[in-house]
C-alpha cells in the first residue's frame, strides 16, 4: 500500500508539473489588459519640408479575449493614439493558443488577422533569450527581435529584445488620412498618385537627404507618378525572464512618402515620426502582475512538485526498508528453525559413546 501511494505521489508531481503548470498558464477566458504610453509626435513642415518640433503624444492599447474556444482564444488588440489633431484608432484581431500564444487557426465564423507566425501578445513561459519574430499589423509582415541583454524593471527581472524593419504601409485605415492630404495639397487625384509639377515645384526645397533621389528621376517621370507610405519601425520591449510577457514597450515609427519608379520605391519626404514608450505608472502595474502570477506558478509549477516528490520518496524509502527488515526477520526465523530440527534428527549423544569414539 505504502508502495502504491509512493508511486501515486511521485505521479502526481510529474502530473502537475508538466501537465497542470501549462494549464495553470493558459490565458484565461475573461482575460484583459491596459498599456498606457507616452511620447513625442512629429509632422512635415511645410516650410522646411522636413519634420517640424515634437508635441506631447499618448497611446492606450487595450488586448482581450473576444472568445475562447478550447485552446484557442480569439484576442482584440486595440491602440488609440492621441494626437493633438484628434485620436487615431487602430483593431486587430489574433487567434492564437492560449498556453504558449503561438498562432492557431481561425475559428468557424471568426475573422482574424493572419500574424505570419509572430509573436502578437507575448512569448511562451520560460522562453530565455533566443531571437523571436513579432508581428506588425501596419506593414502586415514580421520583424524579428534579437536580445540586448538582461535587465531588471523596477525590481523585476527581464531580458531586452529589439528589433527593425521597414515596408509599405499594408494597413488602409492607416494610409486614407496621407492620401486625403496628399490630394488636398495636389488639387487634383485621390491620393494614389502625385502630379509631376508637384514634384519639380518642390525638389529644391527638399532635405539633401531626398532631393538627390528625386532630381535623379525626375526628368522621366509620367504626369502623374504613383507613390506609395512606407513606415520605418524601431521596437524594443522588456520581457519578463520568468513569464515570457511584455514589461515596457518602446516604439519609433516614421512614415514617409516614396515615389515608384521602375518598380523602385524614392523617398521623397518626410510625413510622420512618433516615438512612443510604456509609462511609469503602466510598467508598475505590468511589475505587480508579473510578480503575483510569477508566485503562483513558482508554488504551483516548483514548490509543489518537489514537495510531493519528497514525500514520496520518503514513503519509498520507508516502504522499501521495512519490507528489508522483515525479510531479514524471516531469513533469520528460518535457520533457528532449520537448526533445531537438524538437531532433534540427530539424538542426544551419550558420553561414553563419544569416549569410545576417541579410543578408536
Amino acid at each position: 500500500m505504502r508502495v502504491f501511494i509512493g508511486v501515486t505521489l511521485l505521479v502526481t508531481a510529474a502530473l502537475i508539473r508538466y501537465v497542470g503548470v501549462p494549464f495553470a498558464c493558459r490565458l484565461p477566458a475573461d482575460f484583459a489588459s491596459s498599456q498606457r504610453l507616452t511620447g513625442e509626435y512629429q509632422v512635415l513642415d511645410p516650410k522646411t519640408f522636413d519634420l517640424g518640433a515634437p508635441t506631447a503624444v499618448g497611446a492606450v492599447r487595450d488586448t482581450d479575449v473576444e472568445r475562447s474556444d478550447g485552446s484557442t482564444a480569439v484576442i482584440r488588440s486595440t491602440t488609440v493614439l492621441q494626437l493633438p489633431t484628434g485620436s487615431v484608432t487602430s483593431e486587430y484581431h489574433y487567434a492564437v493558443d492560449r498556453t504558449d500564444f503561438s498562432q492557431r487557426l481561425t475559428p468557424a465564423g471568426t475573422k482574424v488577422q493572419d500574424q505570419l507566425g509572430g509573436m502578437v501578445i507575448s512569448r511562451p513561459v520560460g522562453s530565455g533569450t533566443d531571437s523571436f519574430k513579432v508581428y506588425n499589423p501596419a506593414l502586415d509582415k514580421t520583424q524579428r527581435m534579437t536580445f540586448t541583454g538582461a535587465g531588471e524593471v523596477k525590481g523585476r527581472k527581464t531580458y531586452g529584445f529589439s528589433g527593425t524593419t521597414s515596408g509599405v504601409i499594408a494597413d488602409a485605415e492607416l494610409v486614407a488620412p496621407y492620401q486625403a492630404a496628399i490630394a488636398e495639397m495636389a488639387k487634383t487625384g485621390d491620393g494614389t498618385t502625385i502630379p509631376k509639377l508637384l514634384l519639380e515645384m518642390i525638389a529644391s526645397d527638399l532635405p539633401a537627404r531626398y532631393s538627390a533621389g528625386l532630381n535623379a528621376v525626375l526628368p522621366d517621370l509620367p504626369d502623374e507618378v504613383p507613390i506609395r507610405f512606407t513606415m520605418d519601425d524601431t521596437t524594443s520591449m522588456a520581457l519578463d525572464q520568468q513569464l515570457g510577457a511584455p514589461i515596457t514597450l518602446a516604439a519609433a515609427q516614421t512614415t514617409i512618402l516614396n515615389i515608384l519608379v521602375d518598380f523602385k520605391l524614392i523617398p521623397v519626404l518626410p510625413l510622420s515620426k512618433v516615438a512612443l514608450h510604456s509609462t511609469d505608472e503602466s510598467a508598475m502595474e505590468a511589475v505587480h502582475f508579473m510578480a503575483d502570477n510569477g508566485r503562483k506558478l513558482t508554488v504551483f509549477g516548483t514548490v509543489v512538485p518537489i514537495a510531493l516528490a519528497a514525500v514520496a520518496a520518503s514513503v519509498l524509502i520507508a516502504t522499501i526498508g521495512g519490507m528489508a527488515v522483515r525479510r531479514r526477520r524471516r531469513q533469520s526465523s528460518a535457520t533457528i528453525a532449520v537448526g533445531a530440527a537438524d538437531h532433534s534428527q540427530d539424538g542426544p549423544r551419550h558420553p561414553e559413546s563419544e569416549h569410545l569414539e576417541l579410543v578408536r
